[in-house]
């Protein structure tokens, strides 16, 4: 079977494998979330491939093989905040438009609040969602939106620890033990804190779902940033070899739900194993490199991982707060987000994204232009 280069984005399935790890999200947060709907078998069924790890791991890879094509600071910051904000603040805006028409009352009598959510909504402080939103669908209005400012920190992590790792020649040395620096924090943060002591609790929250927590979460990044560094010496052994990498993952799930042994063997949840996470990032790079152009077949080219996420929990809080639930609130939700998503990557994401060619053109006539000047 024929395989796809790392750089050859025309015809891997990365696009495929963000929409395969958003609909998990989608799914868990339904069976989770949604009165009616609830199922302890699902969750655990769901749980062999944990949307958010994987979005962290191919993360690290993609950004990690952004930074290495090209390492200027301006265009690497100037490319993530083209692909992170025009969709988050329309999918902010939107949140905003459902509150406003859903829960009107509660927002006038907190006007104050509501402005200052609103900037911290639109900026890098997401998670922070206040009191009298609580009556409000499930208390949250938009809770996936913790990952966004962890994000944005494995952003200015990654130049940072490579930069280090370069200037003392030991960046495979930086990477792996930052990420396992981090892998013991994120194990001490989830199982060494106990959530029924309510004097760690906001400890825990902190380290789990704040700004601060990608303390926690960035060693799924760095692992995928540390399968970029090697990809020539992984690519001949993935490509092409999907199902066997997928079993493998599967099965290594399977015991962990019987074999609970963090921080290598752990599920469910966001907080995986370390075995979890790479058995699943290899299954991930497998099926990426496997049956080429699968993705631009099916997806058209369109991008819709990034819209799924941001706006099924706008959607689900808006039904739970007319009273539709169960099954039929959750095949809405679905349609509802996949509708959004697409009208967001065509309307808003694709063009942000037209402008990176450009402004790359620019920072480079400026960098020509300052090489000029100094000689």
């Amino acid at each position: 079977m024929s395989t796809a280069t790392s750089g050859d984005h025309a015809l891997n399935n990365f696009d495929l494998v963000r929409v395969f790890a958003a609909a998990q999200v989608v799914v868990v947060h339904l069976v989770s979330f949604m009165p009616g709907m609830h199922s302890a078998s699902w969750l655990e069924v769901l749980s062999l491939f944990p949307g958010v790890p994987i979005f962290f791991f191919i993360s690290g890879f993609l950004i990690g093989g952004s930074w290495r094509r090209n390492p200027n600071v301006a265009a690497y910051i100037a490319s993530r905040a083209l692909r992170i904000f025009p969709g988050l603040w329309a999918a902010c805006l939107f949140s905003l438009a459902l509150l406003l028409f859903l829960y009107s009352e509660p927002l006038r009598e907190n006007v104050g609040t509501t402005l200052i959510w609103i900037a911290m909504q639109l900026s890098f402080l997401q998670s922070w969602n206040p009191q009298f939103l609580r009556g409000y669908g499930m208390g949250v209005a938009n809770p996936v939106l913790w990952t966004i400012p962890v994000e944005l920190a494995f952003y200015v992590v990654l130049p940072l620890l490579v930069i280090l790792g370069q200037r003392i020649r030991r960046l495979y040395g930086v990477l792996i033990g930052a990420a396992l620096i981090s892998l013991l924090v994120c194990w001490w943060a989830t199982a060494g804190l106990d959530p029924r002591d309510a004097q760690v609790e906001t400890l825990r929250k902190v380290m789990t779902v704040s700004p601060l927590s990608f303390v926690s979460w960035v060693w799924m990044f760095l692992l995928g940033v540390l399968a970029q560094l090697q990809f020539d010496r992984l690519q001949p052994l993935i490509a092409g070899r999907a199902l066997p990498f997928v079993l493998i993952a599967v099965a290594v799930g399977i015991l962990s739900l019987f074999v609970d042994f963090p921080p290598l063997l752990h599920l469910p949840g966001n907080e995986i194993g370390l075995l979890n996470a790479v058995a699943n990032g290899l299954a991930c790079l497998a099926f990426a490199y496997s049956y080429p152009g699968l993705a631009l077949r099916w997806l058209r080219g369109n991008d819709l991982s990034y819209g799924v996420y941001l706006y099924h929990m706008p959607l689900a809080n808006a039904l739970i707060a007319v009273g539709v639930v169960g099954w039929q609130g959750g095949v809405l939700v679905l349609i509802g987000t996949f509708v959004c998503a697409f009208l967001s990557w065509v309307l808003i994401e694709r063009r942000a994204l037209g402008l990176k060619s450009r402004l790359q053109l620019l920072l480079d006539r400026r960098s020509s232009l300052g090489r000029e000047i100094a000689t």
